[in-house]
């Protein structure tokens, strides 16, 4: 059986603390967008756990999709076994949470096909073992997500006749350097009241101009490219530009159609990676 797995922007990402244990807290908007790997997923009641890629990512024993299958298999003591190709249409390390993406749905669809009946809150503790973002995928949508990512409150998201064009300039950034090399106060921790009353009434059009990333400073240092793109993207209309997560990718928020199409034959021929999705 497919199952398609999505990605997501970030709409604010705000790093608010660090743990004892060195991780760092943040208070971001995760919004779930239609841009999907698939996942081909077949159970048998005994055997191995098989995974295969359109790409080479990995050892098989590394893919997330086999982490996650692993998982659920160890936790629920299973002689179950299955085999799963993944085909990757996300690009890596581009702040789309395609890999967390991947755990969620290898989660959510082998608690069904393997008969599990793990409530959603049972495969979220399970998933943010795997990574932050996870339990995020799990229940999809838009959240405001604090702690490490983890503590989730949905939002209903207002917005409407929106283009978003997302573009991926084969830079990777990883998101271990990316913290470790920002520099920003986070002596106690920070918290900004516009999420309170986004989880309250929704997210509305008017809520984008509070909204910024912390990373964009330390990431666009290193890769000024990056953020000449926000720039056009301001230049050509764009109601809203950021980067998502730790980058690489840039999105912007449009109304006109011919506009945004445009834009993306652009940056599809200088050899960027692009995907426009509508709301």
């Amino acid at each position: 059986m497919i199952y398609l797995s999505p990605s997501k922007i970030n709409l604010h990402l705000g790093v608010t603390g660090r743990l004892p244990n060195g991780y760092h807290t943040i208070e971001t908007l995760f919004m779930e967008i239609p841009w999907y790997d698939e996942i081909d997923i077949e159970v048998c009641s005994k055997g191995p756990i098989k995974v295969t890629t359109s790409i080479d990512l990995c050892k098989m024993e590394e893919n997330l999709c086999y982490k996650a299958a692993k998982l659920l298999k160890e936790n629920s003591n299973l002689d179950c076994g299955c085999s799963i190709h993944l085909n990757k249409n996300i690009p890596t390390g581009a702040g789309l949470g395609g890999g967390s993406a991947n755990c969620a749905v290898v989660l959510k669809a082998l608690n069904s096909l393997w008969k599990l009946n793990y409530s959603e809150e049972e495969l979220e503790n399970l998933g943010v073992k795997l990574g932050a973002d996870v339990p995020f995928f799990i229940k999809g949508g838009t959240s405001v997500a604090r702690g490490v990512g983890d503590k989730l409150t949905t939002v209903k998201n207002n917005l409407s006749d929106i283009y978003i064009l997302i573009i991926y300039k084969n830079i990777h950034v990883s998101t271990s350097w990316a913290y470790k090399n920002l520099n920003i106060s986070l002596t106690e921790e920070k918290k900004s009241s516009i999420f309170d009353t986004v989880a309250l009434r929704g997210l509305d059009m008017a809520d984008l101009g509070s909204f910024g990333n912390d990373f964009e400073k330390v990431v666009f240092q290193k890769h000024r490219e990056l953020k000449e793109i926000i720039e056009l993207l301001d230049s050509e209309g764009s109601i809203f530009s950021r980067m998502s997560g730790s980058g690489s990718s840039i999105f912007g928020f449009f109304k006109d159609e011919n506009k945004v199409f445009s834009l993306e034959e652009r940056f599809r021929g200088e050899g960027c990676l692009t995907k426009v999705v509508k709301f």
